[in-house]
């Protein structure tokens, strides 16, 4: 049979301490959390950054889409004052005197004047522009709305498709008195926003456009060439409520691009400026920042976990260790359990011996009663693991109830017995000179007596503490006068305290103490 079962002790395990464990995991849990937070956060700072070069962009496009459209429509005012009442003809004076109105258009723009059946009386664009456009199935319609009396009208893509290349067309209507003559237009290609477009830098992928405020597209780049009802986009309705905006578009109808697309009105026109960047560039960028960050967070990361490992290394030992010195002193305080234990057996054994032996009834009786409180100061500190103090009121009551359960006289026991906690070495001559006490009370103060009184306190005075014991028998003589064994005794375990005593009479024997708390080298009795 091992050790432990022969002592009852509990077996010690070698259980690894879940602490360290938790310690890590948490510190690994809340670092991988940490990480994710800061990828989330940078993801979407990113979108958010795409965002803003999206509306500025738009911003910009509508600011050089006003300018635009503004030159435009002062050089189309002129040709309608240059016109005034003569006739719409191609005729050489007329197509001079224009090109002097309009003057040096950017390149590639072009313009034409139109009479009131809709055929090209001179355009810039030379012999390839003439013909008729007032067929308003075809792609001029803007002739039909201008004949209607619009007085200024944008065409949709590729309206001026004679020109060759994807263009847009700048109609004003020419009339006098109320009577339609003509329309004067400007067409403008496509290919003008390439260079602006290329200004932005907002990716390959990306794309600027121009639409009319009912939807449909007027100019792109990168350019189409097919015309486009945008009016159906998920982002358009937002055109209609606010002046600018932005839209995460999954895919463009256009050409299936995943796109921010940020849209800007342009002030005084019927136009809308829109900047579409590539999702996808946005999250490349993002993604390069992010593998630059962990090349260096990476190498910091995997030091932290090295770092947590090495500490819950640490951690472990000390719990562990932690572990032991806890089983040794449990081991210990059931070692002084159970000496305290065997020691009141022993004390037991002799007062049973003493019981047995032939002595005079009064010797064997006190006798008796010093081997008990001698045993009750063991009990108290075995049953209630108080090794180095004990609690001198539970102690004192047990004391004076079974001395006092020892007689056969009906004595009021008044006790006053305030928390106070002593030294072991001070417990067992304490509860010594109670018992001496209180049993010469019963002896010789309630001896012979129906009733009695006996008042015990204990009070705590600073450092220091106070007993007083008190009966109401017929007094004693001074204590140091007494040459009985119990006023030895008293004697020498008040001076054991280090302490101070006095007997005195008042209705009563008196016997008042007092005494350190604390007594760093206690005399021996």
């Amino acid at each position: 049979m091992s050790d432990d079962v022969k002592t009852g002790l509990p077996r010690a395990h070698a259980a690894r301490p879940t602490l360290p464990i938790l310690l890590t995991g948490g510190f690994l849990v809340v670092l991988l959390a940490v990480a994710g937070l800061i990828v989330l956060e940078n993801y979407r700072n990113a979108l958010k950054e795409g965002e803003a070069r999206a509306l500025s962009s738009a911003h910009v496009v509508a600011a050089h889409l006003e300018w635009m459209i503004e030159a435009s429509d002062q050089a189309l005012r002129r040709i309608e004052t240059e016109v005034d009442n003569r006739p719409i003809d191609g005729s050489p004076g007329l197509a001079a005197d224009l090109s002097r109105a309009v003057g040096q258009l950017p390149a590639g723009f072009q313009y034409s004047l139109l009479d009131d059946a809709g055929i090209v009386r001179f355009s810039s664009a030379g012999e390839s522009a003439a013909g008729n456009v007032s067929d308003n199935h075809g792609e001029r319609a803007y002739f039909q709305r201008v004949r209607d009396g619009q007085e200024l009208t944008f065409s949709r893509l590729l309206d001026n498709e004679r020109v060759g290349k994807p263009s847009f067309t700048i109609a004003r209507r020419i009339d006098r008195g109320g009577i339609f003559r003509g329309v004067a237009s400007i067409t403008i290609p496509n290919e003008s926003l390439d260079g602006f477009w290329a200004s932005l830098r907002v990716g390959p992928n990306s794309t600027i456009l121009i639409i009319r405020d009912d939807g449909w597209l007027i100019a792109r780049r990168p350019a189409t060439t097919r015309p486009i009802d945008l009016s159906t986009t998920a982002w358009y309705p937002m055109t209609r409520q606010r002046s600018s905006g932005f839209y995460h578009s999954p895919a463009s109808p256009i050409d299936g691009h995943a796109r921010i697309v940020a849209f800007w009105k342009v002030s005084g026109w019927p136009l809308i400026a829109l900047a579409a960047v590539a999702r996808q560039e946005v999250l490349d960028q993002f993604w390069r920042n992010l593998s630059s960050d962990a090349l260096i967070m990476l190498p910091l990361m995997a030091l932290l976990v090295l770092g947590a490992f090495w500490i819950n290394r640490l951690l472990y030992r000390t719990a562990a260790r932690n572990e032991e010195l806890e089983q040794a002193v449990e081991r210990n305080r059931f070692l002084l359990r159970e000496i305290h234990h065997r020691v009141k057996n022993n004390l037991q054994a002799v007062l049973a011996l003493v019981r047995l032996q032939a002595l005079p009834a009064d010797a064997r009786d006190d006798m008796t009663r010093r081997i008990a409180a001698m045993i009750a100061v063991h009990e108290q500190i075995y049953q209630n693991d108080q090794f180095e103090q004990v609690e001198v009121a539970p102690y004192a009551t047990k004391l004076i109830t079974d001395i006092a359960s020892g007689y056969d006289i009906p004595v009021n026991l008044s006790l006053d017995l305030q928390p106070l906690t002593v030294d072991r070495e001070q417990a067992l001559p304490i509860g010594m000179i109670i018992n001496e006490v209180v049993s010469n009370s019963f002896k010789y103060a309630f001896a012979g007596r129906d009733e009695g009184r006996l008042t015990v306190e204990l009070r705590k005075q600073g450092e220091n503490f106070s007993l007083l014991i008190r009966d109401d028998g017929p007094g004693i003589e001074v204590f140091n006068r007494a040459g009985g064994m119990g006023s030895r005794l008293i004697a020498n375990f008040v001076r054991q305290l280090g302490g101070q005593f006095t007997t005195s009479n008042d209705g009563g024997a008196v016997f008042s103490m007092t005494a350190p708390l604390k007594q760093e080298t206690p005399e021996a009795a």
